[in-house]
């Protein structure tokens, strides 16, 4: 159990705010109630995006792939009750032109390389969410995107490299296979740009930067420059947070800033006063969004977390260690499997 608890990264800054929140036991009848309106009426948004516009799905899956994710094993007993434990694996993408073959017209000759809303490229995060309520929680594990790690039909490989090659299908699939053969019952995508928008949309996000950051790429316009402290940050200098890697940590420290922006979000997405606008919300990013996960599941992943006592929500880091730089030409995060198998067993019941 000691070696559990040093291979895996716990980062909770914002826990003791997190506490202030009831637990499900305490809600009482009337806040079961509010949260059955607001679901109700999220419902409604959602059914109307899903009718007046484009679907969140944007790629096509074969029967072979949509059987792997077997989206029905999202059970759901009354008013969208999760009646069994689901795993979900979400990616956020950072596409540059040179990644997709579709990249827009107005993309091209700008003389340095812009974000592009597609799926195509590799994917710069990697979160399994467990779903769990048989005991009220909320388990994410973070993926480093430099993961060592098998990509059927093309060898050993960097995990994030797997929705290039691949898509959404190849990522769980190799996922799966890092982790043990998890199960992972559905997937979604979000494009940098629909983070960006998503969190102007939410009013922003408070969040304590840990040190000053500052980084410059004309190459494709990436500016970073945050001070230290907590501050409220609009879409831009959160997505800047996030793409911050220059502090001599690669990969690690990279997750531990995407956990606390994490942690930022779930508090004020499951906001009542935030769910309440859900679907204006999603209407503003739902073509920068990829799911295979059908209204009914999205509707039964969103009231389980609305109802979970954010103390119950825990983060981790895949066990493992950085390679040297006399083991490999390039660098890569080496995964532990020893303490993979301890920790799927103890948090994600595998």
């Amino acid at each position: 159990m000691e070696k559990l608890k040093e291979l895996i990264h716990k980062e909770n800054p914002q826990t003791n705010d997190m506490k202030h929140y009831q637990p499900k036991s305490k809600r009482g009848f009337w806040g079961k109630m509010g949260i059955v309106a607001i679901v109700s009426a999220l419902a409604g948004g959602l059914f109307g995006v899903f009718l007046t516009g484009k679907p969140f799905m944007q790629a096509n899956l074969s029967p072979e792939e949509a059987n792997f994710f077997n989206d029905n094993a999202i059970d759901r007993g009354k008013f969208l009750e999760l009646n069994r434990p689901v795993n979900i694996l979400v990616m956020g993408m950072s596409v540059l032109p040179p990644d997709t073959k579709n990249a827009p017209e107005d993309a091209k000759d700008l003389g340095y390389l812009p974000q592009v809303n597609s799926f195509d490229g590799l994917s710069d995060v990697m979160l399994l969410i467990r779903f769990d309520p048989e005991n009220n929680k909320l388990n994410m594990l973070s993926i480093p995107r430099d993961t060592r790690t098998e990509i059927e039909g093309y060898g050993l490989r960097k995990i994030n490299s797997a929705n290039r090659l691949g898509g959404a299908y190849l990522s769980a699939k190799s996922v799966s296979n890092l982790l043990g053969n998890i199960d992972i019952h559905g997937y979604v995508r979000i494009n940098v740009l629909g983070v960006g928008k998503l969190i102007d949309a939410l009013g922003g996000v408070t969040v304590n930067v840990p040190k000053d950051l500052k980084y410059q790429d004309d190459s494709q316009h990436l500016y970073i420059n945050l001070k230290a402290g907590e501050q409220h940050l609009d879409g831009d200098k959160a997505l800047q947070l996030l793409r911050f890697r220059n502090d001599g940590r690669g990969d690690i420290g990279r997750i531990e800033r995407q956990q606390l922006v994490m942690q930022a979000l779930i508090q004020q997405a499951l906001n009542p006063a935030t769910l309440a606008r859900s679907p204006v919300i999603i209407g503003t990013i739902k073509d920068n969004i990829d799911t295979n996960l059908n209204l009914d599941s999205l509707l039964t992943l969103v009231n389980f977390g609305v109802q979970t006592n954010r103390s119950d929500i825990e983060m981790f880091t895949l066990p493992g260690r950085v390679s040297n730089g006399r083991e490999y030409n390039a660098s890569y995060w080496l995964p532990d499997e020893e303490g993979i198998d301890e920790l799927m067993v103890r948090y994600f019941e595998k």
